[in-house]
């Protein structure tokens, strides 16, 4: 189901998500906007190629790396966070000229911009999940679902507490992904065709993992009108659209691979892979993944559980845009079960399947239609649901430490916060 007109609800729903998101990160850093993008964390890793490429000129010993034998350190994550950032970072290098800060890709400046980077995206992203969901609901039901994923979910955590890492930025290029590839096979304008190209290399680059996300839109394609022949002969009808996308998404791939050779002399290096970091097949933790008290995904963020339940009774209906969704939810979820540090080290829920969540907005969607269709009684089982969820996502993330993904924690600890935060106790 398409609206005619909805841009304003569109442009509404980002300059909100995106000013909430930036006003929300300065205020929790403004103390330190000094020590903001210095500190040792994955938000340094994706950030420290810019201040390496326009302030070091030297790649060989970033901050945050994996040093090798050859003495030189390795990035353990890609290029692609830093490439999205660019822009801002450009804006940052103005500012801090023109108010006399150091341009040293780390003063207040540059923070502030990093900060508006992550909101812009985070923004966009929910633009576009909007846009995913309204196809297959209603324009109120989409709009509701994408600020609940926004505001009772750990997406807000990584939008808002945590702005440098790479799970705003993927999902936004999932989001773009699937939108342009829905519409290639609708239309197959110019545009669309670009967009698919460019953002698929994109999202591949920050996540490999993220190649998975394809199924969504190869199962809803082929269930469509005319099916993939009807977006393949949409792509090659735009032939002189095609090469220059191309090369444009190359591009991001060969940067990436003249620095992996630099450091490594590889042109493809599984960079986890350099620090013993590996898949353990024969050792999946699916349920912890899930429910574990140590970063479980539906634990720090419940409201999941009725969306994913609705997905599920959409799935078994064989409804195809269901099982898109269902397949790569699935896929990622095992894949993050097999790898030996199935908790991601400091993070707030599984932040792996943050960037699923512009997929998620569509059962999301469903789940609100359905309660809105159904009465007073499902609208206000569906509004304290939120609202307790709500109480819960914001009462944890002001209290969260990362002693919470040791091994030391447990559940007895992990109900002590939680009984805290409904007493509203300090």
């Amino acid at each position: 189901m398409r609206a005619t007109d909805d841009r304003p609800l569109q442009w509404s729903i980002f300059l909100l998500v995106a000013l909430c998101s930036w006003h929300g990160a300065w205020m929790l850093n403004q103390q330190e906007p000094y020590e903001f993008l210095r500190k040792l964390s994955d938000n340094l890793a994706y950030y420290q190629y810019l201040p390496a490429l326009f302030v070091d000129g030297n790649f060989d010993r970033m901050p945050w790396v994996h040093v090798l034998e050859n003495g030189k350190g390795l990035s353990l994550v890609t290029l692609g966070v830093a490439l999205l950032q660019l822009p801002f970072y450009l804006l940052g290098h103005v500012w801090a000229n023109g108010f006399g800060y150091n341009v040293d890709g780390y003063s207040p400046p540059f923070a502030v911009a990093n900060m508006l980077s992550t909101a812009v995206y985070t923004g966009l992203g929910c633009m576009l999940a909007f846009r995913l969901a309204r196809r297959f609901s209603n324009e109120v039901s989409a709009m509701i679902a994408v600020l609940l994923l926004f505001t009772v979910t750990n997406l807000f955590f990584y939008a808002v507490y945590e702005p440098g890492y790479s799970h705003a930025y993927s999902f936004f290029l999932i989001a773009w992904v699937c939108w342009s590839a829905l519409r290639v096979q609708e239309e197959g304008r110019a545009v669309h065709v670009l967009a698919l190209v460019v953002s698929t290399s994109l999202m591949l680059l920050v996540r490999q993992l993220n190649l998975f996300v394809l199924a969504f839109p190869l199962i809803v394609g082929a269930g469509m009108p005319g099916g993939l022949r009807q977006a393949l002969r949409h792509v090659l009808a735009r032939r002189t659209m095609l090469i220059p996308a191309l090369l444009l998404a190359l591009l991001p791939w060969v940067l990436q691979m003249i620095y992996w050779h630099h450091i490594t002399g590889e042109a493809f290096t599984f960079a986890y892979g350099k620090k013993g970091e590996h898949f353990e097949w024969d050792k999946m933790v699916p349920g912890l993944v899930l429910f574990s008290e140590r970063n479980g995904w539906l634990i720090y963020s419940p409201f999941l559980i009725p969306v994913l339940v609705t997905l599920l009774l959409r799935a078994f209906r064989r409804d195809r845009v269901a099982l898109g969704v269902l397949s790569v939810v699935v896929v990622t979820w095992l894949f993050y079960s097999a790898w030996w540090c199935w908790w991601l080290g400091t993070s707030f829920g599984a932040r792996g399947m943050v960037d699923l969540y512009a997929l998620l907005a569509i059962p999301c969607a469903w789940l609100v239609e359905r309660a809105m269709a159904g009465g007073f009684v499902p609208r206000l089982g569906l509004a304290l649901g939120a609202f307790a969820c709500a109480e819960l996502n914001f009462g944890m993330m002001a209290r969260f430490n990362w002693l919470w993904s040791w091994h030391t924690w447990n559940w007895q600890k992990f109900f002590f916060e939680v009984s805290l935060i409904t007493t509203g106790a300090d």
